[in-house]
């Protein structure tokens, strides 16, 4: 009976310790690339706004440590003609091949926002 025990609690103990390294092997510190770029136009314009929201990300190799973020904020308020909004963004990580980072998390956030303004088309 004590060898029953004995070899159970070994068993149960040697499982804590495969569960243990898994969840520390896992663990890896990533690159992260982040884009917040935020365009908006408040007139008396009835057409829609041309926009164009270029980001290009890129990262090769293995990365760990690093991050890179963007932003931008283009607007505008007033007047009832056409608007035109363009940007362009470029992110670039070169890693090393040694294994010890991991794949680069991206994240983008590029809110495009168009608010009617009836009063930009009064004449006084």
């Amino acid at each position: 009976m004590k060898l029953r025990g004995y070899y159970l609690s070994l068993l149960s103990f040697s499982s804590f310790l495969m569960v243990a390294s898994s969840v520390t092997n896992s663990a890896t510190a990533q690159c992260v690339q982040a884009d917040v770029g935020i365009q908006y136009n408040i007139s008396g314009s009835k057409k829609p706004t041309e926009r164009t929201n270029d980001v290009d990300m890129q990262s090769n190799g293995d990365c760990r440590g690093n991050a890179s973020v963007t932003t931008g904020v283009q607007g505008n308020v007033g007047g009832n003609g056409p608007v035109r909004q363009d940007r362009k963004v470029r992110h670039r990580f070169e890693g090393g091949d040694n294994g010890d980072g991991g794949s680069t998390v991206q994240i983008r956030s590029n809110p495009q926002i168009d608010v009617y303004n009836p009063a930009d088309n009064l004449k006084y």
